[in-house]
């Protein structure tokens, strides 16, 4: 029997964590446990469980419902009573055990439990149970209570042992009574039971603190004596009718561990507004901390272990490029795949293989209750407490989870840890890559069954061969490997591969293919490949890894601890400080492409602080000692080699003429926002500027990332045709030639590289795991710390922030006015935007051939001129646009005429909507 679906509410309700700073860390966790009794209930309230007592040696759990002798369960009790001071010891030590296990031993937890002067220890409070159960205000009132009520007792353990610091106790309450935390499937009499609860600061609300030796004490755990509903009544009311209740018991260690995760500082991976799960039954804290029947809950994720520094992944970024690459995945270890600048894939293999060979949910007979299922197997799965009252430890908690195989995360690293993270149902930080290929993990279920409820997850998520529910979504054909190096041997049959010597098998494929796919958050290819081919034992899974990138790459990981200093030609130069330092030998590492050295004087310019370093092509360095308070951008090389400081942040282009080149700059300060100078276009002076003829009109346009959008001007102000470019898109704008002699634009797009054609169509989309300014050098497009090869042309415009790599301003490539076919006319292309006009205002746009004065003149039907508008002095060979406010004129059309030098060069109609 199959205990009915337990959700967990009240955890969500009231851990209320966020207020805690996210390097709150507790070195040696030490419980200081209270037992609290209620008022006696008399007679006994039928809306809680127990009468406001501890359970005892005389406690009952014989039927009542049919007033039959028979108790609700004959064979093995969890958490059986009494519940006394050694009890609560045995859980402290269960706890202990488990986070033993689950941070490697960084996290050793001690306990102790107060014994008051009454006879059984405990304390006892003034009021009933029920006085405390309808708010959060109720539960931080109950904490404080315990504490007063014991403070004394508190003060005298604390003096008799002054090794405890106080920033490293966990206040601990242990009530009588259950845990009001779970829904179930009818209604529930004992609705003012006590919520488990951590208990923080939000919840006192109008209360004081409780202080102890002039200590505030603003957080702790408040937890029932038990979570087996077995020992109460209400059991039998909720499921009416069952003749054994031995499946419906829980222990108390999963909401222990839960909460004592809240006092670590594990940030919660359920969506903490609604509840539902975010990673379900595979992390602690979410529903795995109930796993095993409460006895066996999950470990944190393989993210919350390497945030707490519990464990260390195994970075394979690197390795990836052994293309494909080949490894086994052993339990116990955690693998990290980098697929863009914050998201990566966490992998680990969660074996629940038991001793005898045997796989752990074999074990579970339907003959028997699932504890005694696991007791009679005499596997030694768990380890008791001395009177056998409660399981202290279990031989491998991935026992609780419902199944075996290989798990994928998909991280999406959040900016921070201190507000929640995976209550975006559809963007998680912290997911799992179900291989049943439905995405169900905190979603509606229309399960008709519990146990084929999806939505806490289930063994068909893992990963591994033979996955019918991976199979039914995915239909890969069988395939023939070589059994040395899981090559394909492309055999078309079965016969002909084994015959061969070969293996027979169907792909398990996470892929860009698959479902689920391994895209990025935003569906961008990623690029990666997993296949799973082969089981090798009961810890092994073994995995093929491609990259199957459009362009080589090559990935330098040590590289994301330094800044790109500066570029030549054949180097990138690396620091990892900005410390003044005139010895660069201690602060530089170099990294060398396989480029022929250029004769040059001086091609290179990067800083160390305050220091302005020039470099020749044999890396020899020239040191000019520069204004402490300006960065190393604001100088540059010019075409003399003369170092230039660059006071005005001038860009230089040839925006009127190819024959002579002009310059735009942004002031340092400017009243109100700081703006680059441009006629009739701000640009914000924290924008990165590039230059570069992307119109073929020989004059150079001026590009930039803003809100998002790629954006690209004529000198004149008016936008270039097809801009801008929408989606995610910031930092600098490249504009490179490609193999193809084609000019593309490449700019960051979130966390990967979008490489665009001019007309704004993606390409490629390059996932990116550095932080610093893209760049292209000598045929290598970089992060700086992935280096795609990119076939770079000589005619590129502009390739890294400053354009070039001595940071001269300028765009390089070809810069040619073309022959116009109607050099006859001097106006091409006349049109407006928006026509209709429904705002009062339209934009008149059109290309200039030859410099005169610009007239447009507006008609009505009746032929009566209505407006005039004028220009003079407009860019050749550059469209040139003149803004009208249609005033008062009345909805209708009207005609626009263009003049240039006083002669009519062409009419539009112009619709002034409604």
């Amino acid at each position: 029997m199959l205990i009915v679906r337990l959700v967990v509410i009240a955890f969500i309700i009231n851990a209320s964590l966020f207020s805690k700073s996210p390097d709150f860390t507790i070195e040696n966790p030490h419980i200081i446990a209270i037992m609290v009794e209620f008022q006696e209930e008399i007679p006994n309230d039928p809306l809680t469980s127990g009468n406001g007592n501890f359970l005892d040696e005389s406690f009952n759990i014989d039927m009542i419902w049919n007033n039959n002798i028979q108790q609700r369960c004959g064979h093995y009790l969890v958490d059986k009573p009494p519940h006394h001071s050694q009890y609560f010891s045995n859980q402290i030590e269960a706890l202990k055990n488990y986070y033993i296990d689950a941070s490697n031993g960084k996290i050793t937890i001690s306990g102790h439990v107060l014994l008051s002067e009454e006879e059984d220890g405990y304390y006892r409070l003034d009021k009933y149970m029920q006085d405390y159960a309808y708010s959060d205000n109720g539960l931080a009132l109950l904490f404080k209570e315990s504490l007063e009520l014991a403070e004394d007792d508190i003060k005298l353990y604390l003096e008799n042992n002054l090794d405890i610091n106080m920033d490293d106790i966990i206040f601990t309450v242990f009530h009588a009574g259950i845990g009001q935390d779970f829904s179930f499937p009818t209604f529930d009499p004992s609705i003012y039971d006590i919520k488990s609860a951590y208990v923080e600061s939000s919840m006192f609300s109008n209360n004081d603190y409780p202080i102890i030796d002039g200590y505030e004490i603003n957080s702790g755990i408040l937890l029932p004596e038990t979570q087996n509903m077995i020992y109460f009544d209400s059991i039998e009311d909720i499921y009416y009718g069952i003749d054994d209740y031995c499946d419906f018991q829980l222990g108390l260690t999963g909401t222990f561990s839960f909460l004592m995760g809240y006092a670590l500082n594990l940030p919660p991976l359920f969506n903490t507004e609604s509840g539902k799960p975010g990673v379900g039954v595979f992390g602690l804290m979410d529903y795995g901390a109930h796993n095993g029947r409460g006895v066996i809950p999950a470990m944190p994720s393989p993210w919350t272990r390497i945030l707490k520094d519990w464990e260390e992944p195994i970075n394979m970024t690197d390795s990836a490029q052994t293309n494909p690459l080949i490894f086994d995945i052993e339990s116990n270890n955690i693998y990290k795949f980098n697929i863009s600048e914050k998201e990566y894939f966490l992998i680990e293999n969660h074996s629940s293989t038991l001793s005898d060979g045997t796989l752990f949910q074999d074990i579970i007979s339907t003959d028997k209750s699932w504890f005694d299922s696991i007791i009679d197997s005499n596997l030694d799965i768990f380890t008791f407490s001395q009177d056998s009252s409660v399981i202290t430890s279990i031989s491998n908690y991935n026992f609780g989870l419902p199944g075996s195989g290989i798990l994928i995360w998909h991280i999406d690293e959040p900016f921070n840890i201190d507000t929640p993270i995976n209550n975006d149902i559809l963007n998680k930080s912290v997911s799992i890559e179900e291989a049943d290929g439905a995405l169900d993990i905190g979603f509606e279920s229309y399960a008709l069954f519990s146990n084929d409820d999806p939505t806490n997850g289930t063994k068909w998520d893992f990963w591994f061969l033979d996955n019918d529910a991976y199979s039914y979504t995915n239909n890969n054909d069988e395939v023939c490997y070589d059994q040395a190096n899981y090559q394909d041997l492309n055999y078309i049959y079965k016969f002909q591969c084994e015959s061969n010597g070969g293996l027979w098998v169907k792909p398990l494929l996470f892929d860009k293919f698959s479902n689920p796919n391994s895209s990025l958050k935003d569906l961008t290819d990623s690029f990666f490949s997993f296949e799973l081919i082969d089981s090798i034992s009961s810890n092994l899974k073994r995995v093929k890894v491609k990259y199957e990138s459009p362009f080589e790459y090559m990935d330098y990981s040590y590289l994301s601890d330094y800044e790109i200093s500066g570029t030549s030609p054949t180097h990138i130069f690396f620091t990892k400080d900005t410390i003044t330092n005139p010895d660069l030998a201690g602060d530089f590492s170099l990294y060398s492409f396989d480029i022929l050295n250029q004769e040059f004087v001086f091609d290179s310019i990067f800083c160390c602080g305050s220091l302005v370093v020039l470099t020749d092509s044999d890396n020899n360095s020239t040191i000019h000692e520069g204004n402490i308070t300006t960065s190393v951008e604001n100088y540059y090389l010019d075409p003399n080699d003369e170092l230039i400081l660059n006071y005005i942040n001038t860009r230089f282009g040839f925006f009127n003429s190819i024959e002579w080149v002009e310059q735009i700059t942004a002031p340092l300060v400017s009243s109100g926002e700081t703006i680059w100078y441009l006629d009739n276009l701000l640009i914000p002076s924290t924008a990165n500027l590039s230059i570069g003829d992307i119109d073929f009109d020989g004059l150079d346009e001026i590009l930039w990332t803003s809100d998002g959008k790629i954006m690209a001007a004529n000198y004149n102000g008016t936008m270039v045709n097809n801009f801008p470019i929408e989606d995610n898109y910031h930092g600098i704008v490249l504009i490179v030639e490609n193999e193809d002699d084609e000019i593309v634009l490449v700019s960051r797009n979130s966390n990967h590289i979008d490489i665009l054609s001019l007309d704004g169509n993606l390409l490629y989309s390059l996932p990116s795991i550095g932080t610093q300014d893209i760049l292209a050098i000598g045929g290598k497009l970089t992060d700086g710390v992935r280096f795609y090869d990119f076939p770079i042309g000589e005619n590129s415009y502009w390739l890294q922030k400053y354009s070039t790599h001595s940071h001269y301003p300028s765009p390089s490539g070809e810069h040619i006015i073309p022959e116009y076919q109607n050099i006859n006319q001097k106006i091409t292309n006349f049109y407006n935007y928006p026509n209709p006009i429904n705002n009062g205002e339209t934009t008149f746009r059109f290309m200039v051939h030859e410099q005169g004065d610009i007239d447009i003149n507006i008609f009505n039907l009746l032929g009566d001129k209505v407006d005039g508008l004028a220009l003079d002095n407009p860019t050749t060979y550059e469209y040139n646009e003149i803004d009208w406010n249609i005033g008062s004129l009345l909805p209708g059309l009207y005609f626009a005429e263009i003049m240039a030098d006083g002669k009519k060069v062409k009419i539009i109609k112009v619709v002034i909507g409604y």
